[in-house]
Formats: C-alpha cells, structure tokens, sequence
C-alpha cells in the first residue's frame, strides 16, 4: 500500500483506491504504526479525536469498510483482526 497525504490519495499494487476522510486517516494510522498492534481505544482516540461510548462499533464499521477496499480485491491481506486485542497492518505469509 502507498500513500500520498498531500493528495490525499491511496494506492496498492499501483491502483488508485477511493477512501473517505476517516478511512485514509485510519489507514494512515495502520500504516504509520505498522507491525503494532493498536486497540480499539487507541484507534478512536487517534482517528476520531474523542471518546466514544465503549458500546460504539465505530472502529468494527470503518475496519470493515477499509478492508473491503485495500484488502478484499487482493490475495495478500494486510489488515488483521487480533481477537479481543486489536487490530494491525503487517503483510503476512
């Protein structure tokens, strides 16, 4: 995955992928922290800026919708899911 920030503008596999606001940011995030595990506590405070209602499924939603984009289409996923802990952006085998 590539991004352009200036542009606001992501690539994998040299195709242009569409995200909105919240979606690059998060991926952004992902990519900035690679290899890290971040929780859902981390990724609202740092995507969001507040706190939400630890009821919200806000980050479940966005995750969703950003792996349907840069994920989905491609036999290689790079967004994974570490049950009950969070969520991290790393190629894997």
């Amino acid at each position: 995955v590539e991004l352009d920030p200036a542009r606001h503008r992501a690539y994998r596999n040299g195709q242009r992928i569409d995200l909105t606001t919240k979606e690059f940011a998060l991926l952004h995030l992902l990519m900035r922290r690679s290899g890290e595990v971040l929780s859902r506590t981390q990724i609202i405070s740092l995507v969001w800026d507040m706190n939400f209602d630890c009821d919200t499924n806000v980050v479940e939603v966005s995750i969703r919708r950003l792996r349907a984009k840069i994920d989905d289409p491609f036999e290689n996923k790079l967004i994974h899911t570490l049950r009950g802990v969070g969520y991290v952006l790393e190629a894997r085998q």
